[in-house]
């Protein structure tokens, strides 16, 4: 789990970090707030401790430029500033929770780990389309239907993406072409037709296959 620090109190820095790497976390620290920025811009981080006041730039600063350049890891922001206006300031700019100095750390301990459920929960919506009957997981390129597996080919697949990621939207034959194969060029009228046709047929037959299976559990 890579973490980035941002904190220019040194003594306070290192006892944390040595804190969160006994937790498991990697840590990386940054001590001002221009250096922060870059890194932030520049580096993945799975979540980001973030002090107001800083050197160089401060805190909600940088977090500003962070979100205006959509790095949308989760930050919790820390501050000795505990009033409510500058608690509301920070969450506007843009952090995810706000912790005031002098705090726990085992209350940062908590707040990371509910980040990171938070994180990952989104993660998993946004790698999984569902549509009626349908789930389609992106990340295991795994499509369910009522709950049995559907093989597919690769361009079968991404086919079904686009379709049930644009649910009521019309494409043409180049649309399908470019977003599917990546040339309307190249890819002729009628292999477009079969992907589509295969593709409708291989649901076709697994709704066909789910009804009789609820017939027959019906018999019995």
């Amino acid at each position: 789990m890579q973490l980035l620090l941002v904190e220019d109190e040194k003594q306070l820095a290192n006892s944390m970090k040595r804190g969160l790497e006994e937790e498991g976390y990697t840590v990386e620290i940054c001590y001002d707030g221009t250096l922060a920025e870059t890194q932030g811009l520049t580096n993945s981080y799975d979540i980001v401790i973030l002090d107001w006041r800083l050197p160089g730039k401060d805190g909600r600063s940088v977090l500003a430029e962070w979100r205006r350049r959509d790095r949308n890891f989760p930050v919790i922001m820390l501050t000795a500033l505990s009033d409510t206006e500058h608690k509301i300031q920070g969450l506007d700019t843009g952090a995810d929770d706000y912790l005031g100095k002098p705090f726990s750390f085992e209350e940062l301990l908590a707040r990371l780990r509910a980040l990171l459920r938070r994180k990952k929960d989104m993660e998993t919506e946004l790698t999984i389309i569902r549509q009626g009957p349908i789930e389609l997981d992106m990340r295991k390129r795994q499509v369910l239907f009522c709950e049995d597996e559907l093989i597919l080919r690769p361009k079968e697949f991404t086919l079904l993406e686009l379709l049930l990621g644009h649910p009521g939207d019309v494409f043409s034959k180049a649309q399908l072409a470019e977003k599917i194969w990546g040339s309307a060029y190249y890819i002729s009228d009628n292999v477009i037709e079969v992907t589509v046709s295969t593709l409708r047929q291989k649901l076709t037959d697994s709704w066909h296959k789910n009804r009789t299976d609820k017939k027959r559990k019906k018999a019995h």
